[in-house]
C-alpha cells in the first residue's frame, strides 16, 4: 500500500500538472480569440461599400469601356493584381492562424481533461487513505 507521503507527492505532481494544462487552455482561448478577430477583420475589410466591384469608377468599367476598340488594352493593371494577391495572401494566413488556434485549443482542452483524471485519481487515492 502506498504511504501517506507518496500520495501527497502523486497529488501535488497531478495537481502542477492541471495547473499548467488549465493555464496552456487559456492561452490557447486567447489566441483563439485574436485569430477569430484577424479573420473578421479580414472579412469585414472584404465587405466593405469600397471594395464593391460594381462602383462607377470600378477597374471593371475603366477596364473595359472601349472593348470594341481594336486598339484597347484589355490587360489586368499589374497593381491590381498586385493588391489581388496580397489580399488573397492576407486571406489566407488569417484563415490558417484561425485553424491553428483551434487545433491548439483542442489540443489544451485534450491535455486538461488528461490532467483532470490524474488529479481525481489522486485525490481518490487520498480520500481512500483517509477513511478508516
Amino acid at each position: 500500500m502506498s504511504t501517506r507521503a507518496e500520495l501527497d507527492a502523486a497529488f501535488a505532481k497531478a495537481e502542477a500538472g492541471w495547473q499548467k494544462a488549465n493555464a496552456a487552455l487559456v492561452e490557447a482561448q486567447a489566441l483563439e480569440i485574436k485569430a477569430n478577430a484577424e479573420w473578421e477583420k479580414v472579412a469585414s475589410d472584404r465587405r466593405k461599400p469600397g471594395t464593391d466591384r460594381r462602383k462607377s469608377n470600378s477597374v471593371w468599367n475603366n477596364m473595359f469601356p472601349d472593348r470594341r476598340k481594336a486598339n484597347s488594352d484589355r490587360r489586368i493593371p499589374e497593381t491590381d493584381i498586385a493588391a489581388l494577391a496580397k489580399l488573397v495572401s492576407e486571406r489566407n494566413k488569417a484563415y490558417t492562424d484561425r485553424s491553428e488556434a483551434a487545433a491548439n485549443r483542442a489540443d489544451a482542452e485534450a491535455l486538461l481533461k488528461t490532467a483532470s483524471a490524474e488529479r481525481d485519481k489522486a485525490i481518490a487515492a487520498l480520500e481512500k487513505l483517509n477513511r478508516p
